[in-house]
């Protein structure tokens, strides 16, 4: 009886790998976040990240396909998309920043560094409302969003194949009326 005690800290170390590998498995588990595609991108009242005096909201946007990143210069990921969105930006592809969990110094230090590859980067830092309402939890995420302002794709995390996906899906907005 006393040697099924020592086989107890093994079944309790399988059964803590099978519920990590099982939540692996399932990104959405360890991140969900609600689904916005097919919703209309909220009303927001936040700061232009790099002219703090410029006050933006939904208006503000782009009137054409775009392309929304949730950021975060602490982020490696984001990081790592950034010559990818560059590339997108000298193709004449809008793609709209949002801070997350940055403070502004820090996001203005990363643009400098890496290169600012946004048309306008929304400050979520005080107030994180944005990052709120759209439920976001990690960075990146990024949005597709249409010209009356539907978000009409979003993605959660890094794609190496980035431009490969996005540029058809948006490329296709372009051609609806």
């Amino acid at each position: 009886m006393k040697k099924i005690w020592l086989f107890t800290p093994l079944a309790l170390l399988l059964l803590v790998v099978f519920f990590l590998v099982s939540l692996l498995r399932n990104p959405n588990l360890l991140s969900a976040s609600e689904n916005w595609q097919g919703k209309p991108f909220p009303e927001f009242n936040l700061p232009h990240l790099l002219e703090h005096q410029t006050q933006l909201n939904k208006a503000s946007l782009p009137k054409e396909p775009f392309i929304l990143n949730v950021w975060a210069s602490w982020c490696g990921w984001c990081i790592k998309e950034f010559p990818i969105f560059i590339d997108m930006k000298n193709k004449g592809i809008p793609i709209v920043g949002l801070t997350y969990a940055n403070r502004p110094e820090d996001a203005k230090t990363a643009l400098k560094r890496w290169g600012n590859p946004f048309v306008m980067v929304i400050d979520d830092f005080q107030q994180s409302f944005l990052s709120q309402t759209l439920n976001i939890n990690a960075a990146p995420t990024t949005y597709l969003i249409d010209k009356q302002g539907i978000i009409r794709y979003q993605q959660k995390g890094y794609n190496p194949n980035f431009e490969a996906d996005f540029m058809p899906r948006l490329l296709e907005l372009r051609q609806e009326d």
